[in-house]
């Protein structure tokens, strides 16, 4: 029997993954991956410490808690292992944290932490939340995660923007959830935080856009 190439094969191999349309892939993306590169590539080479700090500008504190902080520390740990640049110092979240609780998490911009001498970084990325919210205000047996984030990337040495992205993130994106089973709530504001946290990271590193949240109630297990 004459073989068949190689490359013919590769679509047949596609076809086996699983028998799903979703999973049918090119042959170029089987051989090249399918991560595109992030938006901006300030983090991919280069010996650089970054250090990753939180603010917020929402009202809803009672709802938000620790949310801010929980986010910083999911990125951190993204960037840390998806920037696949060896060189690149992630300072640790809990120095961040210290050094804000240290004046109030007040300051004036994300350029004076990363001008402390106990942080002494090169990059700041620095992210403030405007919004955030899991439960619709009209209807407390309602969850639909909605959090507004404006990104901010400097150069402390010199002062220079490298970054600016505000976006808004909503899961489920379509429709709010109608729950009422007990421990939901602090259950889908996990999953709601690392949601954020990875829209926040891939500005930074390569990544599959297609593999980013939202996720939709399925996904997250909340209805079985």
């Amino acid at each position: 029997m004459q073989k068949l190439p190689y490359l013919l094969l590769l679509p047949l191999l596609a076809l086996t993954l699983g028998g799903c349309p979703g999973l049918l892939l090119t042959p170029l993306a089987i051989i090249k991956g399918t991560d595109s590169p992030p938006r901006y590539d300030i983090l991919l080479k280069g010996d650089k410490r970054v250090v990753i700090v939180p603010r917020t500008a929402a009202f809803n504190a009672f709802e938000m808690q620790t949310a801010p902080q929980d986010i910083a520390r999911q990125v951190n740990y993204l960037l840390s292992t998806r920037t696949k640049n060896k060189k690149l110092r992630v300072v640790e979240q809990q120095r961040v944290e210290e050094w804000l609780d240290n004046v109030n998490n007040r300051f004036d911009s994300f350029i004076e932490i990363g001008r402390d001498r106990s942080i002494n970084a090169d990059i700041v990325i620095g992210f403030t939340i405007v919004n955030f919210q899991i439960r619709d205000p009209r209807n407390p047996y309602l969850i639909q995660g909605r959090c507004v984030v404006q990104v901010e990337a400097f150069d402390v040495e010199t002062g220079r923007i490298l970054a600016t992205e505000t976006f808004t993130v909503v899961n489920p994106p379509n429709a709010p959830m109608h729950v009422t089973e007990p421990g939901i709530e602090q259950r889908f504001r996990r999953e709601f935080v690392n949601v954020i946290a990875q829209h926040i990271a891939a500005l930074f590193h390569p990544h599959n856009p297609h593999m980013l949240p939202p996720m939709d109630s399925d996904s997250l297990n909340l209805h079985r």
